[in-house]
């Protein structure tokens, strides 16, 4: 089994933050939990696992606390890799998201925290894997619908070619995975997909190609998850919004002249 140490530098953990989660594992009294850091990789016991521990923790103002419960818990998802057959490279990419997370905080906010911890039950749990530049969730919801999730991590490049590969190893890794996932829709739910984005970039620009991609199906006005991503905050006012990118300089006077930007539900067209 590999140790959490390994998993770390398997992952690229920040050395400041490695060294505090280590530190927790030597002091393992304060984490008596094992059944909920391994219900964390259970697709149907994660969200639940999650808050009992949050509940059990207390205080955790940088996240770290649940950070380290998370990253015991893909000690336990590296297992099931190994018994699914799943190469070493899908898992290191998928799970350097806590890497990628613990970074974003800093540059949101000037310390290492970790702050998605709503979302990377997913990735502990095998239902979400990152393929090349693009993340691919499987899901199923209440009324029988399945299709694959694309997720665009912050690092992406959005180069067509390199979308293109990502988009024939997923298709390849869920038909080899469980073909049962064979010829299921690909969706996009993404402020990348909103329409409002052709007025604020250039005719040649790779988000307009990537959305390109998509038939948009749905689009949601009032969303702000584009502030996240784009400002990097979503708690600063429209007068205080960052000017350091030409799409950051855009779409600030397009939100203080009264315009949105929202999201958009997409369904990948047939031959990507």
């Amino acid at each position: 089994m590999e140790s959490m140490k390994e998993i770390c530098s398997r992952i690229e953990l920040q050395k400041e933050v490695r060294e505090i989660i280590l530190a927790m594992e030597e002091n393992r009294e304060l984490f008596q939990r094992e059944e909920e850091i391994r219900k964390l990789t259970e697709a149907e016991h994660w969200r639940k696992a999650r808050a009992d521990l949050k509940d059990a923790m207390g205080a955790d103002p940088r996240g770290l606390k649940i950070l380290y419960c998370m990253i015991k818990a893909a000690v336990i998802s590296w297992e099931k890799y190994q018994e699914q057959g799943i190469e070493g490279k899908i898992f290191d990419d998928t799970m350097k998201c806590f890497t990628r997370f613990v970074e974003e905080h800093k540059a949101s906010y000037g310390v290492y925290g970790f702050d998605r911890d709503f979302w990377t039950g997913r990735q502990l749990s095998l239902q979400l894997f990152r393929l090349g530049e693009l993340e691919y969730e499987k899901v199923e919801e209440e009324n029988g619908e399945r299709y694959i999730s694309i997720h665009i991590p912050s690092d992406a490049v959005l180069d067509p070619e390199k979308i293109k590969e990502s988009l024939s190893s997923a298709k390849a890794f869920f038909e080899k995975k469980d073909p049962s996932w064979d010829n299921i829709p690909y969706k996009c739910c993404s402020w990348l997909l909103s329409p409002a984005l052709k007025e604020l970039l250039g005719a040649n620009s790779r988000i307009l190609k990537f959305q390109e991609m998509f038939t948009v199906e749905e689009v949601y006005k009032d969303s702000r998850e584009f502030m996240e991503w784009v400002f990097k905050r979503k708690d600063l006012p429209l007068e205080e919004l960052p000017e350091k990118t030409t799409l950051q300089k855009n779409m600030k006077a397009h939100l203080l002249s009264g315009g949105w930007v929202g999201e958009g539900m997409g369904c990948l067209k047939e031959g990507h």
